[in-house]
Formats: C-alpha cells, structure tokens, sequence
C-alpha cells in the first residue's frame, strides 16, 4: 500500500471512529485500540469479499472473547480507496470494526449494531454496483443465452456446461479480452 491509499484510508478510520462515538458507542478504551488496528487491502481480483477482518491465532488472544487486540487487520477492496466509493468504503470499516468488537457472526444482534450507521440504508444499493463494476473488470467471458440474451460475466468459460435459469438453453461462450 503506497502513502497516498495509507492516508486515504487512515482518514477513513478516524471518519468511522468519530461516527461511532456519536452514535454512542461507549467504548474509549476499544475506540483507541480499533484506531490501532492494520489496515491492509486486498487483492484486486477479488469480487465477492469487499472487506474482511483476519484475526490472531486463539491461541494468542488475550481474553476467551474476541476484542480488537485479537485482531491481526482489517483488509478492505483497493477499488473502495477511489472517492466515488467514500460512502460505501465507511460502511465497510464500519462493518469490519463491529467485527473487530467481538460480534463474529452475521445475527441480530449483529445487524442491530449495524443498522445505526448514517448512510446503511445505501449498503446493498451501493454494494450490488460496486459487485458488478468488479465482475466486469475481473471477467474475461461473458456466457450469452442465445434465446433470452441474458448475459452472465465470469473468468472462465462455460464450454457447454451451464444452462440459462430462464430458458433452459446453453450458454454461449463470448470472448470480453
């Protein structure tokens, strides 16, 4: 990571850091450890996954419940580091630092926590976007139905295998590059 996405990023955190302690998270002494945590990205052809946070082994966490002490780093999309997508990038760390709290699983209780953040309501709006602008710039085939034109964009081709939901016809294999 250069100095230029280090400071992007950095400005990100204490961004998402000043949010949650207006929304009340309570929390000083995680607040200041969750501004210590790494930062990284990760790699550019991932499509999928837009953040994720990478723990210690257990065996070197210094409670039996997770904290951000626990946590190795936070890697986030190198595209979320671009400005258009400062709104959705905040959403992520955000996302990421409840995590970093000890909240492992997706549950209730989880997405209650979530749900608090400013601009939530635009997570699956923006997220879906910036899925496909990924699935575009990763894919090198586009699979065609030859009846309904529905086009699916993947890395590989479909040599035949694969059928189309709507219509039952194979998909046709388009070269993108």
């Amino acid at each position: 990571m250069n100095q230029e996405e280090s400071l992007i990023l950095k400005k990100s955190v204490n961004s998402v850091l000043d949010t949650m302690v207006k929304l009340g998270f309570d929390i000083t002494k995680e607040i200041s450890e969750l501004k210590n945590i790494n930062m990284g990205l990760l790699r550019k052809s991932s499509v999928y996954r837009h953040g994720v946070t990478r723990y210690l082994p257990t065996s070197k966490w210094n409670s039996t419940n997770p904290n951000p002490s626990c946590v190795r780093v936070v890697d986030i999309h190198p595209l979320l580091l671009e400005s258009e997508w400062e709104i959705y990038r905040e959403i992520i760390i955000f996302h990421e630092f409840i995590h970093c709290l000890g909240y492992l699983g997706h549950n209730k209780t989880f997405y209650k926590l979530e749900s608090l953040w400013p601009t939530i309501k635009q997570k699956k709006s923006l997220g879906n976007k910036f899925m496909n602008i990924l699935k575009l710039k990763n894919s090198t085939w586009k699979w065609v139905c030859p009846k309904c034109n529905i086009e699916v964009f993947r890395q590989r081709r479909s040599s035949g295998k694969y059928i189309c939901i709507k219509c039952k016809c194979k998909l046709l294999d388009k070269a993108i590059r």
